[in-house]
């Protein structure tokens, strides 16, 4: 089965292709408010590299957010748009889960965030145990030391834009049953 996942709703553009548990092309770019310039770009590389095309894809997935709210809307809308012109199913997937991903198959617990405006941060807490993971909170929207404070008591590693490893294979993603009434996870509130 081959799956494309896609996610831009961090300062990182991600795009990789997965042929069952295989990386068949995997592109992290780091950007600066700046995907929609690079992302169908990204995406055409690796079809390109691959000797793929759009429709030879059984599924797709996306990093529903939290996160930018212009990164998300870039990501999904392709994936929402690849998946339903070619009648494919589509599923979502926490931005911060995709994050933290390459350390979810290590016991111990995660603190995920990724930056957001003004001292604030999106962050989640995840513990794993015996290779099941167990949301301790859930994704958060809160200014960075609120976060921190929440935290505190949990022995943690902490997992940010320094040090993120993802590997999608580590991640379970929701199928949406109704592509045109998703709306990513915005979580952000008047600052």
């Amino acid at each position: 089965m081959r799956t494309m996942i896609l996610d831009t709703s961090t300062i990182f553009l991600y795009v990789a292709f997965l042929e069952d548990e295989n990386v068949l092309y995997e592109k992290i770019i780091e950007g600066k408010n700046n995907h929609s310039e690079h992302f169908l770009e990204t995406i055409r590389a690796g079809l390109k590299d691959t000797n793929l095309e759009a429709q030879d894809f059984d599924r797709f997935a996306v990093g529903i957010g939290p996160g930018s709210y212009t990164g998300l809307r870039i990501s999904l809308t392709v994936a929402k748009m690849l998946a339903w012109t070619l009648k494919k199913p589509l599923d979502i997937i926490s931005s911060l889960d995709l994050l933290g991903s390459g350390y979810l198959n290590q016991d111990g617990c995660y603190a995920i965030t990724s930056i957001a405006k003004k001292g604030h941060c999106y962050g989640k807490l995840i513990e794993v145990k015996d290779g099941i993971a167990k949301t301790l909170l859930d994704d958060a929207f809160m200014p960075r030391e609120q976060f921190m404070e929440t935290i505190k008591d949990h022995d943690y590693k902490l997992i940010d834009e320094s040090n993120f490893r993802i590997d999608y294979r580590n991640v379970k993603g929701t199928e949406v049953q109704d592509i045109h009434s998703l709306s990513p996870n915005y979580l952000r509130r008047e600052l």
